[in-house]
């Protein structure tokens, strides 16, 4: 097991303009489980006693499940942390019929091994792989990419019709919102960890083995926003460190705070990345 100890880890997580980060990291050494999970606020105006969201609340509760020393493998993790969501969720009195006021979390997470990785994945985190003859492999996708156009193409119209400010955006697109949280672990939506009792049917999950593999990139949504391609971005981010990507992509969002540049939803989402790389 010594190659596991000759694994450098390379982690950052810059927040957006939400009032919390709502991305978490995981390090979880002693059970070589390393992380990042994205959490995503409801739609209700939910706060708990210290102010945090629903999204806040869920992506800590899913680290804290993938940090615990105890040997559960990554899929008995993810469901307990399923599990431990809803119970939290009815206890602060949420209405889990719903969608659109559930908690909920992205996450990409592996576990490595010796000769393999195990991997785990939820909503639109992403788990990239560059072995050592320069290949990039994707072992996920983001699930939710089909919603996400269908938002942004009624957002274009809506521009087109003379609709500018970004609240205002968002006000006219909440039904069309509503509606892509109902199709959450669904054949028609996406899989993500929302406390409902299907996700772990919609779980994505694997083992590949670690033959060549130079390193691993764990990444949310907010950090690989407007990337042309996966080996583009993984050259970016080697050349200027998780970082000063990360760094200089929030800069160029913030100067365009009225989304002229770049369609999206927010101006700056929070940006989370961990880098794996194997002597």
């Amino acid at each position: 097991m010594d190659s596991l100890n000759r694994c450098g880890v390379e982690k950052y997580t810059l927040q957006g303009d939400g009032e919390w980060n709502e991305d978490v990291l995981v390090v979880n050494e002693s059970a070589a489980i390393y992380g990042v999970v994205d959490g995503a606020t409801s739609l209700s105006p939910y706060r708990n006693p210290e102010g945090f969201t629903g999204g806040y609340l869920a992506a800590r509760l899913a680290a804290d499940c993938f940090g615990e020393p105890e040997g559960l493998s990554l899929d008995n993790r993810a469901v307990r942390s399923n599990e431990r969501l809803h119970e939290a969720m009815v206890s602060e009195g949420v209405d889990v019929l719903d969608a659109s006021a559930l908690w909920s979390a992205a996450y990409a997470v592996v576990a490595v091994r010796e000769y393999s990785i195990d991997y785990v994945q939820s909503g639109d985190c992403m788990l990239l792989c560059r072995y050592k003859d320069g290949t990039v492999r994707a072992l996920t996708h983001t699930q939710v990419a089909h919603i996400d156009q269908k938002t942004l193409d009624r957002m274009a119209e809506l521009r087109e019709s003379g609709v500018q400010e970004p609240a205002e955006l968002r006000r006219l697109l909440m039904p069309l919102l509503r509606d892509n949280r109902s199709k959450a672990n669904t054949l028609e939506g996406y899989g993500v960890m929302n406390g409902s009792a299907d996700f772990p049917l919609f779980l994505e999950k694997g083992t590949f083995n670690r033959a060549n593999v130079e390193s691993l990139y764990l990444l949310t949504d907010g950090i690989y926003s407007g990337a042309e391609s996966w080996t583009s971005l993984l050259t970016s981010i080697d050349a200027k460190g998780l970082k000063g990507y990360a760094d200089e992509l929030y800069a160029a969002e913030q100067e365009d705070a009225r989304l002229q540049a770049t369609l999206r939803l927010k101006v700056s989402d929070d940006k989370t990345g961990l880098v794996l790389r194997f002597a």
